[in-house]
């Protein structure tokens, strides 16, 4: 079928109003490509080569329904393809999301499933990435890797050795019980504070493209930035990415609520629960606290004094009008004591003020109890919180 007979069919029908204009405007589908005009054509000419004269106005009305349906059965063909090109496109980019997830299930998330599993003991636990188990009895430690992870100083008086790949990132894992913090300086120079009833998994080494730790607890991070090799701390419901900057992590596995506080340059933040859909990410800047809110599942920003989040490395607590039973939870786990309140609206009293952790729990709680409707009796080894 020549440019002449595609052009008579057209000029055949273009009487009485009927065109294939207004058929092409009527299923709205003006954009049809040369090869779709030209199957409408074939379609016209087909239907004027069974007639040896002039159709009537019956047989255009049967022409335009013809086409009509021509047209449509080719948009709903059309429209299925695009979808099935958008699934295909959706199995392989899932697919895609999936290998890369799989990917990241390294011998660092393997010990996180086992730190999971652990229980703290009473003295300090650093766990060497070949099993053997380092115990460290001081109430405040101090441990030091050098540049290649291969040597580690524990208090300046005990040393270790440990075999590193060359290539392949080396993990250890700390394990601080309640009573007892740390002090960890790492291979790459950045150094962390753990607080009591904390556990750290870190790279031993300065090796891969990128450094990424896990924690379980409190501590405060002060990251050294090298370029090329982000720092990622990751947690029971979010991830840090940190861009070499001085902040608190708060994120104790039976706390309902977890969160940071930014003390000194940039991190970005993105909760666990990130699909291929959902990727909320925010940029933190210093002064910010950021709690994760797990009912439902956003994070919250409030702007803060960082010292009052950071005070517990220096041995006291900074407290500005905090819920008792958050404090006390705080004491239990920094002196190892069992606090119990005899009622539940004791924990929604408030205090402020500041507490020396040198002293011992029952000096602490009793400089509590100078400005609150509270008294501390001792049953056992039990510290009992009453109201006057």
């Amino acid at each position: 079928m020549d440019n002449n007979e595609v052009k008579k069919a057209y000029d055949i029908l273009a009487d009485e109003q009927f065109s294939i204009d207004s058929i092409l405007e009527e299923t709205e589908n003006k954009n049809d490509s040369e090869a779709e005009e030209l199957q409408l054509a074939n379609t016209i000419y087909s239907f004027l080569t069974s007639y040896k004269k002039t159709p009537s106005l019956q047989d255009k009305e049967a022409l335009r329904k013809q086409l009509r349906f021509s047209v449509q059965r080719e948009k709903r063909r059309k429209a299925f393809a695009r979808w099935a090109v958008a699934a295909s496109f959706f199995i392989v980019a899932f697919s895609v999301w999936q290998i890369q997830r799989n990917s990241t299930q390294t011998d660092f998330n393997n010990r996180v499933e086992t730190l999971q599993l652990s229980h703290p003991d009473s003295a300090t636990q650093l766990i060497l990435q070949d099993g053997r188990q380092v115990l460290i009895a001081e109430e405040e430690s101090n441990i030091l890797y050098d540049e290649k992870g291969e040597n580690i100083t524990i208090d300046s008086t005990q040393k270790i050795t440990q075999l590193v790949a060359a290539k392949k990132p080396v993990y250890n894992t700390l394990v601080v019980p309640y009573g007892k913090r740390t002090h960890i300086t790492l291979a790459d120079g950045s150094k962390v504070w753990l607080n009591s009833g904390s556990k750290l998994i870190y790279p031993a080494t300065n090796t891969g493209n990128k450094r990424e730790v896990y924690i379980d607890g409190e501590a405060i991070f002060d990251v050294k930035h090298i370029d090329g090799k982000p720092f990622y701390v990751k947690t029971k419901d979010f991830e840090i990415k940190v861009l070499g900057t001085v902040f608190n992590v708060n994120a104790y596995k039976d706390d309902k609520i977890s969160g940071t506080v930014l003390a000194e340059g940039k991190i970005e933040i993105s909760p666990n629960n990130t699909t291929l859909f959902r990727n909320e990410k925010r940029t933190i800047l210093p002064g910010t606290r950021i709690v994760y809110n797990p009912n439902k599942e956003t994070f919250e920003e409030t702007q803060v004094n960082v010292k009052n989040y950071l005070s517990w490395r220096e041995g006291y607590l900074i407290l500005e009008k905090v819920p008792l039973e958050t404090i006390l939870r705080k004491l239990s786990r920094y002196y190892n004591v069992n606090i119990e309140l005899q009622s539940p609206a004791i924990g929604k009293e408030t205090f402020s003020g500041n507490l020396n952790l040198k002293n011992t729990a029952e000096e602490v709680l009793n400089i509590i109890a100078e400005t609150t409707q509270i008294s501390i009796n001792k049953e056992n080894n039990n510290l009992i919180i009453n109201l006057n």
